[in-house]
Parts: structure tokens; sequence; C-alpha cells
């Protein structure tokens, strides 16, 4: 389980963007979303770095997704793409406040209404603040989510 994480740690690759979206509590992990994306991007000649295209990913908690993807977002990208409903995703609001904190180019996906072309806008992070809130919204313990926390709730 943690050789996915030494080699990701060891990798030299750079990529032009990493996706950041909602995942947890999606179906199939939103992962239609991702590979559409993925797919549009790099027809437009981009490097992506998506989350959804590592199957480990579904062997390691939530802390551990976390490890990795924020390593991606810092080490191995330029950049970061928010994906559409990336603001009700805890671990997308981490993503984008991690790059907005290495000085990232940070950019919000637009699809057209056919889901045949995306539109890239820049997203000034600057004014970006995590939006804490107390209540029933998306607290949970990262410490006590384990590899079942990305099921459909």
């Amino acid at each position: 389980m943690f050789e996915f994480l030494k080699n990701l740690w060891k990798s030299e690759k750079t990529y032009d963007f990493y996706l950041a979206g909602g995942m947890r509590g999606y179906k199939d992990l939103n992962k239609p979303m991702f590979t559409l994306v993925a797919h549009l991007l790099r027809e437009k000649g981009y490097t992506v770095w998506s989350p959804s295209e590592h199957d480990s990913y579904l062997k390691l908690s939530f802390a551990q997704c976390m490890t990795a993807d924020l390593n991606a977002v810092v080490h191995l990208c330029k950049g970061i793409v928010l994906l559409p409903g990336w603001r009700d995703s805890l671990g997308a609001n981490m993503e984008a406040f991690s790059a907005f904190a290495c000085c990232k180019n940070s950019v919000e996906v637009i699809l057209n209404d056919n889901h045949t072309d995306i539109e890239l806008t820049h997203i000034d992070l600057s004014g970006y603040r995590l939006p804490y809130k107390i209540g029933d919204s998306r607290q949970f313990d990262p410490h006590k989510c384990e590899i079942d926390s990305f099921n459909e709730k």
C-alpha cells in the first residue's frame, strides 16, 4: 500500500495541472468528471495528474490520499484545475489552498453544454480562505476516516 506513496515521492516528472474536485460521496468517486476533464486537457496538449487515475487510492485512507495529493500539488504540478463543485469538497479545498500558498496557477473548469469542450478561467485565490464550518456540513476526523471513507453516503 505504501509503495504507491514511495514511488510518488520519488517521481521527477512534472505536470502542467493537478485535477482537484470532490470524490467522496459521489457515484463512482466522480471518476467520469475527472476522466472527461483530463481527456479534454490532454487534447489541448496539457499534462495532467488526476487522482482518479490511481487505483491504489482505493486502498488508502483519506489522510493517506491527502498526503499523496498534496505532494502532487506542491511538488509535481505547475498549476491546479478546479473541477465543477470543488468548493463543496474538503479535499479539493485543501488542494486549492496549498496551490495558492505555493503560488501555483489556478484555473476553474467550465464545461460547454454538451460536455465536449472546456474553458479554463483563471481564479484568483489571493482572497481564498478555507471554509471552516462547525456543524453538519463536511466535518469529519481524518484520523478516523478509513479506507471506506470514499463510499457513497
